[in-house]
């Protein structure tokens, strides 16, 4: 037993992540969040948004429409991760000259509110696929 596995990176409360796969898990933790889009060292856009759809597919887009985000994290590079200084989870999506960042919002209802973030579950991300298929048959008629 000499020999030794190389071992995987653990980071513990702060880090920075490239892997689709460890971004996705980072992101997951949150439902809704303060969001700030700057391009070119410019402010494009901010406000609340709801975590709606997160994937790695290099043909989709990140969108945020209408208060929702369906978030691809092959639009970019590299995600860091830390609290800031109100104890708030911050994710920091870095593309080509664009930022993304998202500040954890607690949910608020009385119920199991615990303060920590939850993991998105796929019980309650929409399936926009059988969305789509029962409002074709609804054309139809």
């Amino acid at each position: 037993m000499d020999q030794k596995r190389p071992l995987a990176p653990a980071l513990i409360g702060r880090g920075t992540v490239s892997n689709f796969r460890d971004m996705l898990r980072a992101l997951e933790t949150i439902e809704n969040a303060e969001y700030r889009f700057v391009a070119h060292g410019e402010v494009i856009d901010e406000g609340t948004t709801a975590l709606v759809k997160l994937m790695a597919d290099p043909e989709s887009a990140t969108l945020i429409v209408n208060g929702c985000l369906f978030l691809n994290v092959a639009s970019y590079r590299y995600l860091d991760f830390d609290q800031n200084e109100e104890g708030r989870w911050r994710f920091t999506l870095y593309g080509d000259d664009s930022t993304l960042e998202l500040i954890h919002v607690p949910d608020t209802s009385e119920e199991g509110d615990t303060g920590r973030p939850h993991l998105l579950t796929d019980e309650e991300v929409p399936d926009f696929g059988s969305l789509i298929l029962l409002d074709d048959e609804d054309d139809e008629e």
